[in-house]
């Protein structure tokens, strides 16, 4: 196509998670929920990224991490804690219950 210029530019990287009100107020419902099972949630920031903080940064209430507990993420020596496989499946159903009765 005559006179036609197209250019591109890649950039690299996710947004950091926002901390907002309504995040803080998932946080606070996913810790007592936590709790119930004499379990302690902590919010901390891991410098990764995850695709939700793309709608987080655009307003949406967001957490992320609710999987097994464990270290050395995506390398050969990743490991999962198998004691934190059914506190963490509790706490991300009773989190969707939860949720999906306020709607």
């Amino acid at each position: 196509m005559p006179d036609v210029e197209v250019s591109t530019r890649l950039e690299r990287g996710l947004p950091p998670m926002p901390q907002t009100p309504a995040t803080d107020k998932l946080v606070a419902q996913a810790q007592g929920i936590y709790g119930e099972l004499g379990r302690k949630l902590e919010l901390i920031g891991t410098g990764g990224a995850a695709d939700i903080s793309i709608a987080a940064g655009e307003g949406v209430p967001a957490l992320d991490g609710f999987g097994m507990v464990g270290g050395n993420t995506h390398t050969p020596e990743e490991y999962a804690e198998v004691d934190s496989i059914a506190p963490r499946a509790y706490l991300l159903t009773r989190m969707l219950v939860e949720l999906g009765k306020a709607q």
